[in-house]
């Protein structure tokens, strides 16, 4: 398997550096300012059924927010 990464990052350099993810902040829609915003506080937990979830609370109003798949 790490041959076939190697090739892939030979062949599409481009490719292999775009996988590559940084930290950035989490975003949720905030219904009470009903805008997008960067979670503040941002705490990664896990629902009933398995999937990642982040939740946390808007910088704006102080209003708590939910992001469903994105851990």
């Amino acid at each position: 398997m790490a041959s076939l990464s190697f090739c892939v990052s030979v062949l599409y350099p481009n490719c292999a550096q775009s996988r590559s993810v940084e930290h950035e902040m989490p975003t949720a829609y905030c219904v009470k300012c009903k805008t997008s915003i960067e979670i503040k506080d941002p705490q990664n937990v896990t629902l009933k059924n398995g999937k990642p979830a982040v939740k946390g609370v808007c910088p704006n109003c102080g209003t708590s927010v939910f992001r469903i798949g994105k851990a």
